[in-house]
């Protein structure tokens, strides 16, 4: 009797197939003792029979029985083959004829009313087993949440599979908060990220179409959508998150700290930024300095004679040579921080009372739990937990900006973090991206070129008016 023989596993932990392997050699050993030939075979390896996805394996299996290329199958138990009663119905409509024998299930004669019922009947008690043991592991995932347990299906960037900190990636992580927080660009911690080497957990995965066909590997290289999407995870604060939603603190270390979280959270999710995200000035001046005619922002030229150049960037009023100027104003800047003084540079403003504002934030949290609770036992109604639901997340989100803005860092501070001595806030200068250089200038001083007499050659300082912020 021709036989094939069909294996599936739900979970294949290491990849390796090693549950389909074994199933597949007592299939093969059982159809020895029949004296059957194994003319086929078919698997599904790390797909479950009950969570709705194609089984590829499956799907063969049953275009095989159509076409009659085989009279018997072979399988571990009916649970393999089946465990829903909509894949049951399925198998007994194209299975008329086939023998179907099962390693350690018994026989399963779909021919006759007694064995359509017996397959029905087990077939029901898979789908309550299923159904029970997804009820169980719900209820142990919500106890490990509320206790802040780490979880995770993958390894995420930064950590081991365990919760420990992993370098060099976790230090990753660390200076990108910083650094985005300081004014880079997500695309420009990508780039650097890409050239360091780094590549994103993902890599080295096969990405597979609904017939189990590979299609891509990933390569795992990083770019600005996905580098935006990890610096916004809660679980890199320490945070436990399930179904969605923070349930507290977790039990492993966190690489940045929650006001670092928020103050993230609250400026990549700011839609004020979404026609600047694309723009990276590649020279610190472009959109910095400004037009003393017309009070314009200027921008670079293209190279006259190989000079680049500034000019008005409506009307041309104006036009210097980039280099020269670019040396002037990062002349002032080197002296402006090396002075002993500096600090007072970022001591504008009162200091936030971020005690207060973090109270205040878990009040307005424990008052929309509270509106919550009243509307399921109807004390109010839907209207009212809308209207009461817009004012308090209204005001949420006024104090999440207060936050975000103290958790932004001035691009000035990484200059003069740890020394103001000249030679090492130059080198930490010449470390910066011309974007992030310009955010620099424009949070010190207002540069404006000024006309020059008709006649004037080469670059005079004299018609460079600095204002100091």
């Amino acid at each position: 009797m021709r036989a094939a023989i069909y294996t599936r596993i739900s979970k294949d932990q290491t990849g390796e197939g090693l549950g389909v392997q074994r199933q597949l050699d007592a299939c093969l050993a059982l159809a020895d003792r029949l004296g059957w030939a194994v003319v086929t075979r078919y698997d599904d390896n790390d797909l479950s029979a009950y969570n709705g996805k194609t089984r590829p394996g499956f799907e063969a299996l049953l275009d095989g029985m159509k076409r009659g290329e085989f009279d018997a199958v072979i399988c571990w138990h009916t649970d393999r083959l089946y465990r829903s009663l909509k894949d049951l119905v399925r198998l007994l409509e194209v299975a008329v004829g086939i023998d179907i024998r099962t390693v350690c299930g018994g026989d399963l004669d779909l021919s006759t009313p007694t064995g359509r019922m017996l397959a029905t009947i087990l077939g029901g008690v898979a789908v309550q087993e299923s159904e029970h043991k997804g009820e169980r592991q719900r209820e142990a995932n919500e106890q490990r949440a509320a206790a802040g347990r780490w979880h995770t299906a993958n390894r995420p960037f930064g950590y081991t599979m365990s919760g420990e900190a992993l370098e060099p990636e976790a230090s990753a992580v660390r200076q990108a908060a910083a650094d985005v927080l300081a004014g880079k660009s997500i695309r420009r911690v990508a780039m650097e990220w890409n050239e360091a080497g780094l590549r994103s957990t993902l890599a080295g995965r096969e990405r597979k179409s609904k017939d189990g066909t590979v299609v891509k590997v990933v390569d795992g290289r990083w770019n600005a959508p996905r580098v935006r999407q990890l610096l916004l995870r809660p679980r890199y604060a320490g945070l436990r998150v399930y179904r969605g939603k923070v349930v507290g603190k977790g039990d492993w270390e966190p690489l940045i700290d929650e006001d670092t979280h928020r103050g993230l959270v609250a400026f990549l999710s700011d839609p004020s930024r979404a026609p600047r995200t694309k723009f990276e000035r590649k020279y610190q001046g472009a959109g910095v300095y400004r037009c003393g005619k017309c009070g314009g922002p200027m921008r670079t030229g293209k190279p006259k004679g190989g000079r680049r150049t500034y000019l008005c960037r409506e009307y041309s009023h104006v036009v210097r040579q980039g280099e020269s100027l670019d040396r002037y104003v990062e002349m002032l800047v080197l002296d402006r921080l090396s002075r002993p003084d500096v600090h007072l540079v970022l001591a504008g403003g009162d200091r936030l009372d971020l005690p207060t504002l973090h109270a205040r934030r878990e009040a307005l949290q424990a008052r929309l739990d509270e509106a919550a609770g009243m509307f399921a036992k109807r004390e109010i109604d839907g209207a009212q937990l809308r209207r009461i639901t817009n004012d308090l997340r209204t005001e949420v989100a006024g104090v999440d900006k207060v936050l975000a803005d103290a958790a932004r860092v001035s691009p000035v501070t990484g200059l003069i973090s740890e020394s103001t001595d000249r030679d090492e806030v130059q080198q930490r200068w010449e470390a910066l991206s011309p974007d992030l250089r310009g955010k620099v200038i424009d949070e010190l001083m207002t540069v404006t070129v000024q006309p020059a007499p008709r006649g004037t050659n080469g670059f005079h300082p004299e018609h460079i008016s600095v204002e100091w912020k």
